[in-house]
């Protein structure tokens, strides 16, 4: 039997859920637990088994025959861990945005091509059963040619540090509403998600330029009155051309006066799709409108992101699902969503 692969997990708030992907993966050992709160730190390294219980990242590094970390932080760490972390020769996995800027991400994929180590981006929505079945239609040319798609993620009342618990695993923390420790705001925290989602079912088209628009109108008396600095986006839309004359739109919100959204709808010539529910809508048969809803099967609904992380460092060859250099065309989509809101006019990706 090959070697237990070993893995260390930074951080617990979505971190958690990482390191109970990695133990229930065959062959797996969760060698370290990090995070600058010893309490939740012990408590979930407790609970998961790790060998060790760590509150600085800096003594990650001396954790032996350690072979990956998986970075689930405030996104203004994420490249300078994950860029250590792929110098001293280890495989990374890191949560979402990649990071606060589009040239981190740069420097991100650079390291891992010159020390040959996977890096990968955790791009959870593409992992959802229902996600994997309708990217596979794609894939076989069942929807003809893509031509236009669209994905809006409105919550109602989800600001995060408003509306979160502060224990939680989600919006905990008042980093998230400042743009130089989070990158941005609905844009970076789910926007990248409803893109990326979007993008992905329309199979990875080249994205070629954006006009976008951002607004923060709902919130700001109530940050004031708490007296934390909140300066990034609270709604984010835009629409995004790509090569050939596709085109996509999408919009985010953390708040807005308009019920709970989330959908993405993938038009194509010889059919169309939704997420949720998973439906597809094909051509007319036997003079009626189709629609079929899409069979998930058993292996779509047992990969995890952090089980397919680990299957593709043992298999080097392994096709990524979110790679590093894939998920860099997303942060280029949201780095020019950003330049086009505040220039007021369509702006080129920067790829």
């Amino acid at each position: 039997m090959e070697r237990p692969l070993r893995v260390a997990v930074i951080g617990t708030g979505m971190g958690r859920y990482h390191m109970k992907e990695f133990v229930e993966s065959p062959n797996v050992k969760l060698a370290a637990v990090c995070d600058l709160n010893r309490e939740e730190a012990v408590y979930f390294g407790r609970e998961y088994g790790a060998e060790r219980i760590l509150t600085d990242v800096e003594e990650l590094w001396e954790v032996p025959n350690l072979n990956a970390i998986s970075i689930a932080v405030p996104n203004y760490l994420h490249a300078p861990i994950a860029i250590e972390a792929l110098r001293r020769g280890l495989h990374v996995l890191c949560e979402k945005p990649m990071a606060t800027t589009l040239q981190e991400a740069k420097e991100m994929v650079a390291t891992a091509n010159e020390q040959n180590k996977r890096l990968m981006i955790g791009m959870s929505q593409r992992f959802k059963p229902e996600s994997l079945a309708l990217r596979g239609m794609v894939e076989r040319g069942e929807l003809g040619e893509v031509y236009y798609a669209r994905g809006t993620w409105i919550r109602r009342r989800g600001v995060p540090v408003i509306h979160f618990s502060s224990g939680g695993s989600m919006g905990r923390g008042s980093w998230f509403v400042d743009k130089d420790k989070a990158g941005g705001g609905a844009l970076f925290d789910i926007g990248v998600h409803m893109f990326d989602l979007t993008w992905w079912l329309m199979g990875n088209p080249r994205p070629v330029s954006v006009s976008a628009s951002s607004y923060r109108n709902l919130w700001n008396k109530e940050f004031e009155r708490r007296g934390v600095p909140y300066d990034v986006d609270e709604l984010s839309s835009a629409l995004v051309r790509f090569e050939d004359g596709v085109t996509a739109f999408f919009d985010v919100s953390w708040a807005a006066n308009q019920d709970n959204e989330i959908n993405v709808r993938v038009f194509g010539t010889e059919a169309g799709l939704q997420v949720y529910p998973p439906v597809v809508y094909s051509e007319p048969r036997w003079g009626e409108l189709h629609s079929d809803k899409v069979e998930i099967k058993e292996i779509e609904a047992g990969l995890t992101p952090r089980r397919h992380f680990v299957d593709c460092i043992r298999d080097p060859e392994k096709h990524m699902i979110a790679s590093g250099q894939e998920c860099l065309n997303v942060m280029a989509v949201l780095d020019a969503v950003q330049r086009s809101a505040v220039s007021g006019r369509e702006v080129e990706v920067d790829l």
